[in-house]
């Protein structure tokens, strides 16, 4: 793309907003207030060095667990050795609107952007993140539509850690299309949503939910005091895969509670994570098929994958910071037996998985150098007629990441 092409796109995502909120000037000057637009974001480069092939997004730069064993002819493990690249992609173009009252409550617009790409060809392309608007009366009561994370995310609990993964496969990773409402009487929150899928999405893409008829549902109650926030959450979806044609619908649950600490300069957090279908989540599992008469493709049931996980991480320091993850997550396979593979659960090889990540980081105005070693293992085994892994023979992987960000 030429310079000349950037800034007119530029100009254009500038221009764009205030078209949107006013799209008729001459009936500007009939109000006082106009929109306020705020540009931010920050540039990151990494440099990383894995000691094995990882199962990872877009070139390694979104790594989850080490790779499983996959011999040769020879007998020689395709996916041991290193693996070394350098990436900026990572890289982020935020944009918040703050504008006049709308319906009797402060309005705001916020949209945000990477160079991610959207798929695995797409890398170094711009991919949307969060696009929403905002309408708060008075802190107390919000209503939020468009795209963020989703609630099981638990924005109030987020590890500081280097890697872009933030925590997956351990910490629920997800953004989604969203109606969301927000109660805060006081300290306490009290978050309903209904929401879609788009890029993360359960196995077979977003059809399955959209097919449904019916919006991944959650509800969720938070407290937050002085340096004290802390959360739990109830996740429903219902998906329709049509996987023979059929018109099963897959009922599934989840729930997820949260927390975090703050004293001075020293900041603790945890997360558990149990339930069913978590595909969508970049956790381990999804769900199975099951055919009690092999014959008769058009009888079938679906059966769930449950996944626990927990996660802590724990921070301390001012421009010189050091900080530890450490996450594990199980798989638990599904409550009855199952008789198909035609479904492919993420990780259904693995029994568990546990990563630990010490780090270190050295920020000076807006330039922030910061170094991690990210110790990994995963299991790998031989699932039974529930999914559940035996006879585990683990992989490992050592990543060593340096990042460089400039924020601004």
């Amino acid at each position: 793309m030429s310079l000349a092409v950037l800034i007119k796109r530029l100009a254009w995502c500038a221009f764009l907003p205030g078209f949107l909120l006013n799209p008729y000037p001459s009936a500007a000057s009939a109000t006082d207030e106009t929109p306020n637009i705020r540009f931010f974001g920050f540039v990151k480069h990494d440099a990383f060095l894995d000691s094995r092939q990882m199962v990872a997004a877009r070139q390694g730069q979104f790594s989850l667990y080490p790779s499983a064993v996959n011999n040769n002819e020879a007998g020689t493990d395709r996916n041991e050795g290193p693996y070394f690249h350098m990436l900026a992609i990572q890289s982020r173009l935020s944009m918040e609107v703050t504008g006049p009252e709308a319906f009797g409550a402060s309005s705001r617009a916020f949209i945000e952007g990477a160079f991610f790409g959207n798929i695995e060809t797409d890398i170094n392309g711009f991919r949307l993140r969060h696009a929403f608007v905002e309408l708060n009366w008075d802190n107390r009561h919000r209503l939020l539509f468009g795209q963020y994370w989703h609630p099981m995310f638990g924005v109030p609990a987020v590890p500081g850690v280097v890697a872009f993964n933030t925590g997956a496969p351990f910490k629920p990773f997800a953004r989604n299309p969203q109606i969301r409402y927000t109660f805060s009487p006081g300290n306490t929150s009290f978050i309903l949503a209904a929401m879609s899928q788009i890029d993360f999405a359960s196995q077979g893409g977003s059809l399955p939910l959209r097919r449904s008829g019916i919006p991944n549902l959650h509800a969720q109650i938070r407290y937050a005091s002085g340096g004290f926030s802390a959360g739990t959450g109830l996740d429903y979806k219902a998906l329709k895969p049509d996987v023979l044609s059929g018109e099963e619908l897959l009922h599934s649950l989840a729930g997820t509670a949260f927390a975090n600490v703050t004293s001075g300069t020293t900041r603790a957090m945890i997360q558990v994570t149990y339930g069913q279908n978590l595909f969508d989540h970049l956790m381990l599992g999804g769900y199975a098929l099951h055919q009690p008469d092999p014959a008769n493709s058009a009888v079938y049931d679906l059966r769930n994958i449950t996944t626990g996980a927990i996660w802590t991480d724990i921070s301390t320091g001012g421009a010189f910071r050091v900080g530890l993850f450490a996450g594990y997550t199980e798989n638990f396979g599904t409550d009855e037996t199952f008789t198909s593979g035609a479904l492919t659960p993420r990780g259904g090889n693995i029994a568990w998985i546990w990563r630990a990540s010490p780090r270190a980081e050295w920020s000076s105005g807006p330039v922030r150098f910061s170094l991690e070693a990210e110790y990994s293992e995963a299991a790998y085994g031989t699932p039974d007629d529930r999914g559940r892994v035996k006879d585990t023979d683990p992989t490992r992987n050592l990543r060593l990441m340096f990042s460089t960000f400039y924020f601004f």
